[in-house]
């Protein structure tokens, strides 16, 4: 390979890449910094910069596939030996071809976007370096659940001492979810944040008669929806609640079960990707209070968070570590002081609407630094430590078009 060949990366993910931020921010940057990119996921909604994809076959639906896919979790979990572990996981998420379809091809860099795909990077790996990302603290996702205790989370912890810890480079979203890793598996991952690209948005005027609050995101049911909806029912009679929730319809279902008769709460339809900040921009308060359930809920650093700042919304959290710590420093919205509905309650009905369009205001000055411009900067230089030749090669090469250029 010459040094003015571009290099191949292939971002790895269970998900369709196009809507799931991570994944598709990681696509596109490569692809911006001169690399020919493929992605392997499940079938894109929408276009991509990529030179090939690899689809994965998306999860039937069903409960007859749903307990097949079960039945091949407690096989990953009772197989004594890793390469029979292997196997099942590979039948389990629908990797038997991915091998073959792969085969052949290198890369010089890929990047992991889910723990299950590993065993599958350092197969196909050749000489190519592994970044992943964990977006999760993976053995304590989703504890408390008996399922997950019994079946998914030794193979977590497999994942992560003989696969995670050889990685080149590991990726979290929180210094809460980083400092465990540390702790528990001696891994120095590095923090990368889920900020969006920066928008150029007005702070909207806020109505002292009508305080819009929005929370959007998946509708899952430890994140204790219901909660927002407790919260509401305490505030006075200025502040109304939106809704825009995606996945889990029953769940959902209950949750406008429990609205029913509020008028003050609103459930709205989803929008695409792009769209959420736009949408959000019209509220007053980007709303999230999570109690601290299990773990990676106490450590969570959401994608919502830096949306709403780049909606330029006053932020309204629980006292979450992580979360808490970046609304002190930034100043743009208010906590809770405890882990209580009345708690969260109590310090929104003491704003009024000259302090509400302050916190707003915060937000905005926020948005310049908690943007995907200035977070990819990390990228950039972990690629470069990756992969020095060619970082260097393309700054070459740009360097002599600019002179070519008359630059």
């Amino acid at each position: 390979m010459t040094s003015n060949t571009p290099r191949e990366v292939l971002v790895m993910c269970l998900a369709d890449p196009s809507g799931n931020p991570r994944p598709r921010r990681a696509a596109e940057f490569c692809a911006s910094q001169g690399f020919n990119v493929s992605v392997m996921g499940y079938p894109p909604r929408k276009r991509l910069p990529v030179k090939t994809y690899y689809p994965l076959p998306f999860p039937l639906p069903g409960l007859l596939n749903k307990i097949i896919r079960r039945l091949w979790g407690v096989a990953v979990a009772v197989m004594p030996f890793e390469r029979g572990r292997v196997f099942c996981e590979k039948k389990r998420f629908g990797l038997t071809r991915m091998k073959e379809a792969i085969s052949g091809k290198r890369f010089d860099l890929l990047i992991v976007e889910d723990i299950q795909l590993l065993p599958l990077a350092f197969e196909v790996r050749g000489g190519g370096k592994i970044l992943f990302d964990a977006r999760e603290y993976y053995p304590r996702q989703n504890e408390g659940v008996l399922w997950f205790d019994l079946f998914e989370k030794p193979r977590r912890v497999q994942l992560c001492r003989n696969y995670m810890t050889r990685c080149d480079a590991v990726i979290t979203v929180s210094e809460g979810l980083r400092l465990e890793y540390m702790k528990e598996f001696g891994i120095a991952a590095e923090v990368f944040r889920s900020t969006p690209p920066y928008v150029e948005l007005p702070v909207r005027p806020t109505n002292p008669e009508n305080i819009r609050l929005v929370y959007h995101g998946v509708a899952n049911r430890n994140r204790r929806l219901e909660n927002l909806i407790d919260v509401v029912s305490l505030l006075d009679n200025r502040f109304t609640l939106d809704l825009i929730l995606t996945s889990d319809p029953k769940y959902q279902q209950e949750l406008r079960r429990k609205a029913a008769g509020m008028d003050r709460i609103g459930f709205v339809e989803p929008v695409p990707f792009e769209d959420i900040i736009p949408t959000i921009g019209r509220y007053d308060i980007g709303f999230f209070y999570y109690e601290p359930t299990n773990f990676n809920l106490r450590h969570c650093l959401p994608n919502k968070l830096f949306e709403y700042i780049q909606a330029r919304l006053m932020i309204a959290i629980g006292p979450s570590p992580d979360m808490a710590q970046l609304v002190k420093k930034y100043g743009c919205g208010v906590i809770s002081k405890e882990f209580s509905v009345e708690s969260m309650a109590r310090v929104l009905n003491s704003l009024s609407a000259a302090e509400i369009a302050g916190l707003k205001r915060k937000s905005d000055l926020a948005a310049k630094e908690l943007c995907f411009e200035k977070e990819s900067e990390k990228m950039a230089a972990l690629i470069e430590r990756l992969l020095p030749e060619a970082v260097a090669a393309r700054k070459t090469t740009e360097l002599s078009e600019g002179y070519l250029q008359g630059e």
